[in-house]
């Protein structure tokens, strides 16, 4: 084999095994590799975030030279199956010397097939990225100056190097990929890139809905973080979080226990109503329908929260009515029937009695020929 020694050639850009057609963990057919794109330090992060390892490659052939070993090395990076089968376990990174053609690559990206322009040899979006990434490698790996190519180095998700393959020759895949598979179950729970974006979402919507009071909405948002992951720090954050919505959700549940001792039953039963909104499909959900249920028996309060129930009904009968009036105007029609039917002594149903004085009149027809009066 041979060997090169380079300093520098520019300095930015990875490339990870990206796009939404990469998380399946069984995959029923081979993915598309494409690696990812950004630097050597967003590589790390990324890693580091999603706690798999990086994989890292890189490659220098002198200009006019043929090496088909380390040729054979490269394009199996993008041909193996099980080295597509483990996307959603590392982050991959490429980066390489020379100038190459460019080629159209087909992807699937959130459902939609597209074309990427990239490069021929690595897949980068330009040959400039991966010469940038190459020079990055060289810096943080070289020995002594030196960089035997083809590189290959394995960086477990706490930045610290777990094995390196700088012989010059290619590397055994077999020992490779038997090397990534032991350091994320060295790493633990690992998270895919899909479920790194998602898990980002979740925590920044629950952290907002902490700071607008609605802790039943930050609750459940937290809960489905931890349906998520469960050993990352993402998950020891939701945990924190969902800790302080809890003991929120139980003081606003105090709160609105003191109003019904005060005979203030609809307004305890409302505040109560829109926590268990919130928490539809949790655990929490069921508790407080087993307090309302509580409330709609008790003798002093039943009647009002009946009423109350009542009066909820016919307003979400009203606001469906209204939006469907200009798309389907026959199905709007006949909410507007039951509405006035059913309800014609809420207030929704005098509005709609205002709003639509000949189905009123019609709907009050048919009671009176039914003998309602």
């Amino acid at each position: 084999m041979w060997k090169t020694a380079l300093s520098g050639f520019l300095a930015t850009s990875i490339f990870a095994l990206g796009a939404a057609g990469f998380q399946s963990k069984k995959p029923t057919s081979q993915k598309l590799v494409v690696p990812f794109a950004g630097s050597y330090e967003e590589a790390l992060t990324r890693a580091v975030d999603r706690n798999v390892p990086l994989l890292l490659f890189a490659f220098h052939v002198e200009p006019g030279e043929t090496h088909e070993d380390v040729d054979a090395y490269r394009k199996e990076i993008f041909a193996r199956p099980d080295m597509a089968a483990l996307a959603s376990q590392l982050v991959l990174a490429v980066g390489a010397t020379g100038v190459h053609e460019s080629t159209a690559l087909d992807v699937e990206v959130d459902g939609a097939k597209t074309k990427l322009s990239v490069c021929s040899q690595y897949r980068s979006e330009t040959c400039l990225q991966h010469q940038k990434l190459f020079d990055s490698i060289y810096k943080e790996h070289n020995v002594e100056g030196e960089l035997k190519s083809p590189a290959t180095i394995l960086i477990g998700p706490d930045r610290k190097v777990v094995q390196t393959w700088l012989t010059g020759s290619a590397a055994s895949w077999d020992d490779v990929l038997t090397a990534v598979k032991q350091a994320q179950a060295k790493a633990g729970e690992g998270l895919t890139d899909v479920q790194l974006t998602e898990v980002r979402a979740l925590l920044a919507r629950a952290a907002g809905e902490l700071d607008k009071g609605a802790y039943g909405a930050a609750w459940s948002s937290y809960s489905r973080v931890l349906g998520i992951t469960t050993k990352t720090t993402y998950a020891q954050r939701a945990r924190e979080g969902e800790a302080r919505a809890r003991e929120s959700i139980e003081e606003a549940r105090k709160s609105a226990r003191a109003t019904f001792a005060e005979g203030k039953h609809v307004d305890a039963y409302r505040a109560l109503d829109e926590l268990r909104a919130a928490l539809v499909g949790t655990p929490l959900e069921k508790e407080l329908l087993r307090e309302l249920a509580a409330m709609e028996k008790d003798k002093a309060a039943k009647d009002a929260i009946a009423a109350w129930k009542r009066s909820q009904e016919a307003e979400k009968l009203w606001n469906e009515a209204l939006e469907l009036d200009a798309r389907e105007p026959k199905k709007a029609e006949a909410k507007l029937r039951t509405l006035l039917r059913k309800f014609a002594d809420t207030p929704a149903g005098q509005r709609a009695a205002v709003r639509y004085p000949e189905l009123a009149a019609d709907e009050a027809r048919k009671k009176q020929d039914a003998g309602g009066g």
